[in-house]
Order: structure tokens, then sequence, then C-alpha cells
């Protein structure tokens, strides 16, 4: 039970943080104070927001192949990067998945939330539940 209170503690502090950066941040003039308490509200609720991504095996598919390609997951991982140095806190799962310089034309949603979500299995993304706190983090014995 302690430890669950301390995760949930750690977690709201970066929650905390990730917002606060995202609200002063000169360069997100639309993330004003109340778009930050929104954020925290849906971040911290008690109900968590669930929304349903249909996966089929073609999405599946697609999203392993852009995963699955060092060039495009570098560049993409090398946004997030550059979005986190002139901003001072990390992008939305939305500004990410609507970069247009990096995803193909005809990409859908349920493409972007699987890529993310193997991103992250992969150890390459961490802050994907926190608000503005989306980073590259490169997995455990790897080069990249």
């Amino acid at each position: 039970m302690k430890e669950r209170q301390l995760a949930q503690q750690s977690r709201a502090e970066r929650v905390r943080t990730s917002i606060e950066a995202a609200v002063v941040c000169p360069l997100c003039p639309e993330v004003t104070a109340e778009v930050g308490l929104e954020a925290l509200t849906k971040a911290l609720g008690v109900e968590e927001y669930r929304r349903g991504w249909k996966t089929t095996k073609s999405v599946r598919e697609r999203a392993e192949r852009l995963t699955g390609d060092p060039g495009w997951r570098e560049r993409a991982l090398g946004w997030i990067d550059a979005f986190r140095h002139s901003h001072r806190h990390g992008p939305t799962w939305r500004q990410f998945g609507t970069e247009p310089s990096l995803w193909p034309d005809d990409t859908t949603g349920s493409v972007v939330i699987n890529v993310l979500r193997e991103l992250s299995r992969d150890g390459y993304l961490d802050g994907t539940k926190t608000p503005f706190g989306l980073r590259h983090t490169p997995p455990q014995g790897s080069q990249s």
C-alpha cells in the first residue's frame, strides 16, 4: 500500500511539473492555465480516461512497419527530443501524432496509437501517461 501511495505521489508530481512547464512555455500560447487545469483533472481524476482504438491486423502491420524502420523511428524520436529541447516540456500524444513531417498522409489515429504503444513497450518512449511529458528514452542495452 505504501509503495502504491509513493508511486501515485511521484506520478502526481511529474504531471504537475509537466503541465506547469507547458503553461509557462512561450512557444505554447494555447496552453493556458485553464487548459492546464483541464489536463490535470483528466490526468489525475478518479475515473481514468480511456479511449478505445480499433486494432486490426492491418493497423498493427502498418504500425510495425513504421516502428521497425530505423530511419523513421530515429526521425520521430529526434522530433520529440527537438520539441523537448526548444519547449522545455514534452509534446502531447496529439502533437506527436499530428506532426505532418513524421507520418504518411494516410495514417489513421489507430495507427498512431499503436505506434505509440509499440515505442513505449519497446522502451523508446516514456511519459505517455503524463500530459506534455512525452520523452525519448533509449532502451536499456541500446545505443539508440
